[in-house]
């Protein structure tokens, strides 16, 4: 038993680690994706954040919510797996999802290139200075390919292409550590949902099994609570008909009593007198 419960605990602790790992990569790659303004939909890493609670949530519910002492087990066990089949199959598939997303903004490296490079070019021809120029600071650079590639300050009359370097003072461009931070907070969002899909598919096991072993012990208690009730009735039976046998042997030293004979009767002597 105490190796059956360490066992457990290991077991759940795990569980617990890998959905806060996966909570930790969720926010880290929200985070990133909003200050450095990585070419990734808005919503996926919101949604990678979020998976790992809403998992959680969900899984406790099920064990909480269904009762594990129904009147009908049958029902009850019916009901279990179609809400474990519908979760596992619902999360499945976005879990799914948003690792093939995570993947398609690594590989291939040119499909890489263009989207950040097609990221930068919707600043540069917005003229929004704020992402490029945030950019700009965090990783020390100007520019995009180069130090002169549609950096800030934009070119215009009063600047030339090499204001950022003459201003700043930054000596390379912000290609390279933009797309190291970009296959980061991919490789995070793909790690968390892989994370949290094993966490969804480790308690469902541990789910099942336990509540099939839950319903073993259940059958069997019930099979010796009929067993027992029906030896009562057995022993219930043998004594009504030892009770029958006695009453009925009772009738029959009754019915052989010794009776009056009529003949001595009438020649008693003392009737005589």
């Amino acid at each position: 038993m105490p190796t059956k419960c360490d066992t457990t605990f290991l077991f759940y602790s795990l569980l617990c680690l890998s959905s806060t790992i996966a909570l930790i990569f969720g926010a880290l790659s929200w985070s990133r994706t909003l200050s450095l303004s990585l070419p990734l939909p808005t919503w996926l890493p919101v949604l990678t954040t979020l998976l790992s609670p809403l998992t959680v949530t969900a899984l406790a519910a099920i064990g909480i919510l269904i009762p594990r002492t129904p009147t009908n087990a049958a029902a009850a066990n019916s009901a279990i797996q179609r809400a474990l089949f519908f979760i596992d199959q619902a999360h499945s598939i976005l879990s799914t999802i948003i690792a093939t997303l995570a993947l398609a903004y690594l590989f291939p490296e040119n499909i890489l290139s263009c989207h950040l490079d097609h990221q930068w070019q919707s600043y540069f021809s917005a003229r929004n200075a704020a992402p490029i120029r945030s950019i700009q600071d965090t990783f020390q650079c100007c520019g995009l390919r180069s130090i002169h590639d549609r950096a800030w300050p934009f070119k215009d009359k009063a600047h030339g292409d090499d204001a950022c370097e003459k201003q700043l003072g930054f000596r390379r461009s912000c290609f390279e550590p933009w797309r190291e931070q970009q296959r980061s907070v991919s490789w995070m969002i793909f790690v968390a949902a892989v994370l949290v899909w094993g966490v969804k598919v480790g308690y469902i096991q541990v789910f099942r099994r336990r509540n099939s072993s839950w319903m073993d012990r259940r059958a069997a208690r019930g099979a010796s609570d009929y067993q027992r009730i029906t030896n009562a009735e057995g022993h219930e039976h043998e004594e009504d008909g030892d009770l029958e046998n006695h009453d009925a042997a009772g009738e029959n030293r009754r019915t052989i009593l010794p009776q009056a004979n009529p003949e001595y009767t009438g020649s008693n002597e003392w009737t005589e007198r």
